[in-house]
């Protein structure tokens, strides 16, 4: 094992060029074969709600505009709404109006609920194989969510705002990325190996290697000669 010569490591790596071209097609190659055979590809799509002036069984609202009173309360109750957002209770309706075939720690799996900070917007997203299925477990899962908060609270403060649309692309799918980090990876490796090679490599190059590690200065050196 030598001292790491960095001129040499560099001669060697553009030495090296075409191997390390090589290498970093290939990993272009199997991030590709990755991306489109391995990864399953999984569709989102979303629907966002609101909470908003509560609204009693009998159909009256509280006088007057929203207060901060109300926005307050709201807000409070965004991380209640989450939770049962994703109870067993609520994922089993849903399940049954839509005939899946899903177990209920499944789908509560499948539901991501994000409040937008400061707000009383709350974004429903779902993800699927199927973007259909997507979309319509997202805006049931709306609806049976507005008839839990009805039938437990005994008020209407939730409203739809957007509904879920079939998403056309796949989310966890980027094509660009994932080739640019295998060709990276893939260069990273070519590099370790030319760095090894040469790192490990006791041969002696040159004549000021030999005047440096034996000490002894160098009279002549003889050519290479190809016959």
């Amino acid at each position: 094992m030598e001292e790491l010569n960095i001129k040499e490591l560099f001669y060697q790596l553009w030495k090296k060029k075409f191997f390390i071209i090589i290498i970093v097609v290939v990993g272009i190659a199997v991030g590709m074969l990755y991306s489109s055979f391995v990864v399953k590809p999984l569709y989102k799509s979303v629907t966002t709600l609101v909470l908003s002036k509560a609204t009693q069984d009998n159909g009256s609202i509280s006088s007057g505009s929203i207060t901060q009173t109300d926005v307050t309360l709201n807000q409070k109750l965004v991380s209640t709404y989450s939770e049962i957002m994703k109870s067993r209770t609520v994922a089993k309706q849903v399940i049954e109006k839509l005939k899946l075939n899903l177990t209920e720690e499944e789908l509560i799996g499948k539901i991501n609920v994000q409040s937008k900070k400061d707000t009383e917007l709350l974004e429903i997203s779902i993800s699927n194989e199927d973007p259909k299925i997507a979309s319509d477990i997202a805006n049931t899962l709306a609806e049976v969510f507005t008839d839990k908060v009805k039938e437990v609270y005994k008020i209407e403060n939730v409203s739809i705002i957007d509904k879920a649309e079939i998403s056309i692309k796949p989310y966890n799918i980027n094509l660009t990325k994932t080739v640019a980090i295998f060709a990276i990876g893939a260069l990273f490796v070519a590099c370790f190996v030319v760095f090894v090679g040469v790192y490990f490599n006791n041969t002696i190059k040159s004549p000021e290697e030999v005047e440096k590690l034996l000490g002894l200065p160098v009279l002549a050196v003889i050519p290479k000669y190809k016959a």
